[in-house]
């Protein structure tokens, strides 16, 4: 099957730029709905984090990982926080997408981190905030309900034929915190 892959970068102040991979089959445009999900949590970030949802975009062949074409679809553009006050970089929280799919005996999952979140997204032990969980949640169901998107498990090697892709069904928020850094040295 054919999916647009649709990588959300993201601008980050200390930390960098990072992105965020989503999935869709190739005829869904997810943009619109994935600028709704930035949006939606967007006062959790700072002013330096900012998000770009492209309006383009490489189609891939999930079952080889190649890139077989380009998409274009909605413009939804940049997306900036407005959380304000102190924030640690690279500290955050993540949202697990779930699907039905099971690859060589494991369900097959994706994540997306949510980070750096501005301190007030904190509890006083150091949990993720009641109500930031709750907003973060919905807006991840908000998110899976349309319908849109997919993860993708890569081919096991290099040339192998073997990639799939199975469609989001399920989101959950865990009150985890998590922390990023770069790969560099």
């Amino acid at each position: 099957m054919a999916l647009r892959r649709v990588p959300v970068t993201w601008t980050t102040g200390p930390g960098g730029i990072g992105v965020s991979v989503f999935y869709s089959p190739f005829g869904t445009d997810a943009t619109v709905e994935l600028g709704a999900f930035f949006n939606s949590i967007k006062a959790f970030f700072p002013a330096a984090v900012s998000w770009n949802v492209p309006s383009s975009g490489d189609v891939v062949d999930d079952v080889t990982g190649l890139i077989t074409g380009a998409w274009t679809g909605g413009t939804t553009g940049s997306i900036v926080g407005t959380g304000s006050g102190a924030y640690a970089a690279g500290t955050g929280c993540y949202v697990r997408w779930q699907t039905a799919g099971i690859v060589a005996g494991r369900r097959v999952k994706g994540r997306t981190f949510l980070a750096p979140m501005i301190g007030n997204s904190y509890q006083s032990d150091g949990t993720i905030l009641d109500a930031t969980l709750a907003t973060i949640n919905a807006a991840a169901v908000t998110l899976v309900g349309f319908g849109k998107t997919s993860i993708w498990h890569r081919p096991s090697a290099k040339g192998a034929n073997d990639g799939v892709s199975f469609p989001v069904i399920g989101s959950t928020g865990p009150d985890k915190v998590t922390s990023l850094r770069s790969r560099r040295v």
